[in-house]
């Protein structure tokens, strides 16, 4: 079998994966009838698949190639987002305020056609390929399930695509270093104590130290970090009182911090804890803050990047490179798989009008050929001599 032949075969069970899926999105932690539809479809062509990974709905299954090679890993997400969709396509969401807002149906698809693809085609490349289904990607836990029950055991690289709205069919979006931004988030519990709002004079303020903690805040990237370097502090969230005329005990504030490198994440934070603990003590309350550690930086291997654009105008993709110039500060857990092995993140275009996480977006189908042919391709080659990034 040729590998046109062999796409053309995957094709068309990707895209009605894809509607199925579409059509009966599950959430994070929740992805039990979509793990058993791809390992259904996997089996039935003979593909043994481990199920349960981590513990959680995570799949995983190997094509084993001819004797000798090394082997690649190519990661999909499953889950959906708590979102409306807002559609008319025939395969909209069925699920009350559930969707595919992020495209994961399109990339689960994906490596379920990869996966086909290469069942075809094991006496034609050396190596193998692990397959990995994520769960729970948009609460940045299924990486870490995934890691710890096996899933890159064996692993010499590892590559993922996404689908991106901003980019046409046909393009791959590559960039070397750092792609997307780590995310944490903090949340700051001030104690003081409570008066009269006629006798604030008898108070310390929460509500006071809290303000000027939020502006405190906003400036401390501008003097902390260089400006040729990236970092985002942003706080979403402001709680506090329970009436008009009366000062209250307790404020909360919360929000996120980005950044792209981890020197600047692990500095950041510190410097945090230090600005609120400082503030507090000036306005004679106690502070309290609580860190919940999210994903480092995705930062992508360069060798895998170039030796992604190598294959991607080649006869068996026929697709355009788009070197980004740009990260973007959105997260991705696919960063923890970066901490044990080389690896790199690509954007597939998919060309629609709406961006990710909104009612409107469709990973389409038109995609799903070009991002088959790509990883398959890479599943298929050689891996690179890899640098030291």
């Amino acid at each position: 079998m040729t590998f046109d032949e062999a796409v053309a075969f995957a094709l068309p069970i990707a895209t009605e994966l894809r509607h199925e899926m579409h059509r009966n999105p599950e959430l994070s932690g929740k992805e039990e009838q979509t793990a058993r539809r791809i390992q259904a479809i996997l089996e039935a062509h003979g593909i043994a698949v481990v199920s349960g990974l981590g513990g959680m709905h995570g799949l995983m299954c190997t094509i084993d190639g001819l004797p000798g090679g090394s082997c690649w890993g190519i990661r999909a997400d499953m889950d959906a987002l708590p979102i409306q969709e807002v559609s008319d396509a025939p395969y909209v969401s069925q699920v009350p305020n559930v969707m595919h807002a992020c495209g994961h149906d399109g990339h689960s698809a994906t490596l379920v056609g990869v996966a086909l693809t290469l069942n075809q085609l094991r006496d034609q490349f050396a190596g193998r390929v692990r397959c990995l289904f994520q769960p729970a990607e948009e609460t940045v836990s299924g990486a870490v399930s995934v890691i710890a029950g096996g899933g890159i055991d064996g692993v010499d690289a590892i590559v993922m695509s996404h689908g991106w709205p901003d980019l046409p069919i046909g393009a791959i979006g590559l960039k070397h270093g750092p792609a997307m931004a780590s995310s944490d988030t903090f949340e700051v519990t001030i104690t003081g104590h409570g008066a009269h709002a006629a006798y604030p004079h008898l108070a310390k303020d929460p509500i006071l130290a809290a303000a000027s903690m939020v502006v405190e805040l906003q400036q401390l990237v501008s003097r902390n970090v260089s400006p040729v370097d990236s970092a985002v502090i942003s706080v979403t969230m402001f709680n506090a009182g329970t009436a008009r005329n009366i000062i209250p005990d307790t404020a909360t504030i919360a929000g996120t911090l980005r950044t792209l490198k981890h020197d600047t994440r692990s500095y950041l934070m510190t410097r945090i804890d230090a600005v609120l603990q400082a503030i507090g003590s000036a306005h004679g309350v106690d502070v309290r803050v609580h860190w919940k550690i999210g994903t480092p930086p995705v930062v992508n291997n360069n060798a895998v990047i170039n030796h992604i654009a190598g294959h991607v105008s080649s006869p068996a993709v026929g697709g355009t490179v788009t070197w980004l110039d740009e990260p973007t500060m959105g997260a991705e857990d696919f960063a923890h798989y970066l901490e044990h092995v080389p690896g790199a993140m690509l954007r597939l275009g998919t060309d629609c009008p709406y961006h990710l996480h909104t009612p409107g977006y469709d990973f389409g189908d038109d995609a799903l050929a070009y991002g088959i042919r790509l990883l398959a391709t890479i599943g298929m080659s050689p891996l690179p001599i890899f640098d030291k990034v």
